[in-house]
């Protein structure tokens, strides 16, 4: 009766191997096709009401989304700011909108991105307000990533930032500073 066990084991064991070394041998139905994808990804070229939210959850975003809306090439966006002291994280979310909306989309003219304090019933903390046709969009891009925008008025004043009272309270007065060159004397 052992002997039958062990018999019966090893024959299991041996056809478990030969299935599980068929898929590489090269035969059997799926010969010649090699891996088959069952979702084939289009990379988005042009914003729509369809893939809108595809687009915003693609950006895996730090900060939370209250609303979005897209409206005649407009793209809002506003931001719900949980932290007082994440200005960094807001910085980095802004800078995914902006990449997004002018470097991987076409259709997106303008970019409105609104930060409303989630502790006090959305009051407005701060806005930017970014177009297409801005000239540093081709030359500066790059250096958005190293911006501070709250603080350098250089940048400020590219996205077209007003902030509120309401942020001030939270983070303490706004100093500017500015690294544009000093006119020449």
């Amino acid at each position: 009766m052992r002997k039958a066990y062990l018999t019966a084991l090893g024959a299991a064991l041996a056809v478990t191997a030969v299935i599980g070394l068929m898929p590489h041998s090269g035969i059997g139905p799926g010969k010649g096709r090699g891996e088959v994808a069952v979702f084939h990804p289009s990379e988005m070229k042009r914003l729509t009401s369809s893939n809108l939210v595809d687009a915003i959850v693609g950006l895996q975003l730090t900060g939370r989304v209250g609303k979005v809306q897209w409206t005649q090439a407009v793209l809002t966006v506003e931001m719900r700011a949980d932290d007082e002291k994440q200005t960094d994280r807001w910085y980095r979310d802004m800078e995914k909108l902006i990449r997004l909306s002018f470097t991987q989309m076409e259709n997106v003219n303008r970019l409105l991105i609104r930060y409303v304090d989630s502790k006090s019933d959305g009051q407005l903390l701060f806005a930017a307000d970014v177009r297409r046709n801005d000239n540093w969009l081709g030359e500066n891009f790059n250096e958005l990533s190293d911006a501070d925008p709250l603080h350098d008025e250089l940048w400020r004043k590219r996205l077209r930032i007003a902030y509120t009272s309401l942020l001030e309270e939270r983070l303490g007065p706004i100093d500017t500073y500015s690294t544009a060159p000093l006119p020449a004397s």
